[in-house]
């Protein structure tokens, strides 16, 4: 059975989105209004430079929510490093246990029964307490993913051990802001913002002739949106799931990793207004539009 783990409560979601400098993105990114219109910006190709490879994640208890966000991170640091024109590459992914533990602990304060984590705790998270790669801090080895570690630290008066603290704020993610429709999630991938998306809607385990995945049933879960076709005569965002490489299948477009699936315009709409609970993400003190790398999309 697939694991879900997306806890919505908008209560939670408001009180956050209160404390934002750039609240929602449509105001706190007005430059980069509409530059995602008619574009085609693949983000995981990014990834693949600075990393060699796309790191496809599966989880093995309810913690999408830290899935998709350490994915966000991840590639929010491969884009900058594409950018920047740099020749080496990231050596280890974001780690998921320490966001999981820090939103569910640190940021919910152990409130929640059983596994999952509400989207803006993450947020919160990854902003204010930070993010560790995927590597060995003395005793404590992260080099590979644990769903018993992250059940673990998740528990209520646990949280990310005290001697990770200071190594996590070192790396910090600068911006987040409330994504409320395709069009800013289009617009903020366009210029190197990925968004992880919380919402209740499934889809189905293969894809059709375009590579898209049509809506059915109800997931409470977090994917990550790190691409987008606007160009196509089926415009869409790029959905990368958490369940590994082989739970869906049918073809693909633009070399989309495993375990992926295009989302057309109006469900990932549905699913960004229904239950805000999705964020862009910037490494920057707000989102300045940027001129990614031609490799990086399909231009005319």
């Amino acid at each position: 059975m697939n694991q879900q783990g997306w806890s919505p409560n908008p209560a939670a979601v408001d009180q956050f989105v209160a404390t934002l400098r750039r609240p929602v993105f449509r105001v706190g990114a007005v430059s980069a209004r509409d530059t995602g219109a008619g574009r085609v910006v693949l983000l995981h190709r990014a990834t693949e430079t600075a990393f060699g490879r796309f790191p496809v994640r599966q989880q093995t208890i309810g913690d999408c929510v830290s899935q998709a966000w350490a994915l966000a991170v991840d590639v929010l640091a491969a884009v900058e490093i594409v950018i920047g024109g740099e020749a080496e590459t990231v050596g280890a992914v974001t780690a998921t246990e320490p966001i999981y533990a820090l939103s569910r602990v640190e940021v919910g304060g152990g409130r929640l029964d059983g596994d999952g984590a509400v989207g803006a705790w993450a947020a919160r998270a990854v902003q204010e307490f930070g993010t560790l790669r995927r590597e060995k801090f003395g005793a404590f080895d992260l080099r590979k993913y644990s769903g018993r570690r992250a059940r673990e630290w998740g528990k209520p008066g646990h949280g990310l051990p005290d001697r990770l603290e200071p190594v996590a704020r070192e790396h910090r993610v600068r911006s987040v802001s409330l994504v409320t429709s395709y069009e800013e999630a289009r617009d903020a991938i366009a210029n190197g913002y990925p968004v992880p998306v919380c919402s209740r809607q499934g889809f189905r385990e293969r894809r059709d002739e375009d590579g898209f995945a049509r809506p059915r049933g109800t997931w409470a879960h977090a994917m990550l949106f790190c691409g987008v076709d606007d160009d196509f005569r089926r415009p869409g965002l790029l959905c990368v799931n958490s369940w590994g490489r082989s739970w869906i299948s049918g073809p693909i477009r633009h070399g989309q990793p495993d375990g992926s699936f295009w989302v057309d315009a109006d469900v990932a709409d549905r699913m960004l207004r229904r239950e805000p609970d999705s964020f862009s993400v910037s490494g920057f003190e707000g989102y300045p539009v940027q001129s990614l790398p031609d490799f990086l999309g399909v231009w005319s």
